[in-house]
């Protein structure tokens, strides 16, 4: 039982060194949230590139969370598969930011959609291993899942200025969120490292 408990341990060290990875995925979505409401009109224009670039940094920080995790995390595969679709995504807003005006709303409200399931995943994890605050990680995630629900139903339709305050919120949202897990990552791998 030891040993399974060590082999445990070494996993979940391997899992979160890399917490501060996170943290900037949550601050760069914190940023963009803001740029977004501070420039309403041009945040339309420049969102798909700064969608994209944020879509980059995301998805490299979730592969390299889930290649060091091992077998730790339940949803490592979901974490691989988001990660890949991210750096697709984002590269692809990148190369082509004014052919994605048209198809943003539906962009966003899927890529917000995905990781709100990640999130809601996350905190059953948490949830599974007795880790405070998984209450609300599952309530962020709803929350986000309820925004990308917004985006979807009439992408559109919906209006420049609703899908930039609803993008807006999500990204507020998403990063703040991030944030949080990260600093529970660094708490739980102070813990281990004592």
């Amino acid at each position: 039982m030891k040993r399974h408990f060590e082999n445990l341990t070494n996993k979940v060290s391997r899992a979160i060194k890399h917490w501060w990875l996170l943290m900037l995925a949550g601050l760069l979505c914190v940023a963009m949230g803001i740029v977004v409401f501070v420039f309403p009109l041009e945040s339309y224009v420049t969102l798909a590139i700064l969608f994209g670039v944020l879509m980059l940094v995301v998805g490299a920080a979730q592969l390299i969370i889930a290649s060091s995790s091992g077998n730790y995390l339940a949803m490592r595969g979901y974490v691989i598969v988001g990660g890949v679709l991210d750096l697709i995504l984002g590269i692809f807003l990148c190369i082509y930011p004014y052919v994605t005006l048209m198809v943003l709303p539906i962009m966003m409200g899927i890529w917000m959609m995905y990781h709100s399931f990640m999130i809601i995943a996350f905190g059953g994890d948490m949830e599974t291993f007795k880790l405070g605050g998984s209450g609300l990680v599952i309530a962020g995630g709803i929350v986000l899942l309820l925004l990308s629900i917004l985006v979807l139903v009439n992408p559109l339709g919906a209006g420049v200025t609703t899908v930039v305050v609803i993008a807006g919120v999500g990204l507020l949202v998403f990063g703040g969120l991030l944030c949080a897990l990260s600093l529970k990552m660094k708490d739980i791998d102070k813990e281990l490292n004592l």
